[in-house]
């Protein structure tokens, strides 16, 4: 039965995902298709090249979300099932937090790959965000704050958003030795931001030829 209980909430989770609001909200708005502009990205900072600040924000907060809605579901979903799962407390954390990040891995295949617009999403950054400040918020604010400051130093969103990724794959191993963390979340920290740095190879290719567009500088 917990095996088709997280079958169900990777699916609905990956529906979720697949609502990519750079594609939504640039053909309901614009009456285009942002990935014919720019990079060709589904995300928020083509989104800010190609249309502005605000479509970047709207953009922004419907993917963040998204990601949440996809961890509260997947809570919900064994909140309800809980009474007739007919496990020990210590199972139920353990297929709980299996659920939480079978939805985080839902929600970002979803954005990635979107089922409603032929599979051409974003690169994960915002959707991978939400889901894991819901999930864990304590390590994902680190990895936040980390982020913002290298925003600042380096201009370059790419650079902040892959490293930021890798920090949380450190945060979370030592909260995992200092016995604030658990064996999925360990798995999910290794994972999750492997695919999201794949996702950005061809800007780890710029960064290092020294031609990744800055923030306020034009499209090269």
């Amino acid at each position: 039965m917990i095996y088709r209980k997280l079958a169900v909430i990777f699916i609905i989770s990956y529906l979720i995902g697949s609502i990519s609001f750079a594609i939504v909200i640039s053909k309901a708005v614009f009456k285009k298709d942002i990935r014919e502009f720019g990079s060709g990205n589904a995300g928020m900072t083509n989104m800010m090249r190609t249309f502005g600040k605000p479509a970047a924000f709207a953009t922004f907060a419907g993917d963040f979300f998204k990601g949440v809605a996809a961890v509260i579901f997947a809570r919900m979903m064994m909140a309800q099932y809980w009474p007739i799962m007919n496990m020990t407390f210590e199972e139920y954390n353990f297929f709980r937090d299996v659920a939480v990040y079978a939805a985080v891995g839902g929600a970002l295949l979803g954005h990635l790959k979107p089922v409603y617009f032929g599979f051409k999403g974003g690169k994960g950054i915002s959707v991978a965000f939400g889901a894991m400040m819901a999930a864990t918020p304590v390590t994902t604010s680190m990895a936040f704050i980390m982020w913002a400051l290298i925003l600042v130093a380096s201009k370059m969103v790419s650079l902040a958003s892959i490293l930021c990724v890798m920090g949380y794959t450190v945060f979370t191993f030592v909260a995992y030795f200092m016995g604030y963390s658990s064996i999925p979340n360990l798995v999910a920290a290794v994972i999750f931001p492997a695919v999201i740095v794949y996702a950005h190879r061809s800007n780890i290719v710029r960064i290092m030829n020294g031609t990744e567009n800055k923030i306020g500088q034009k499209k090269k």
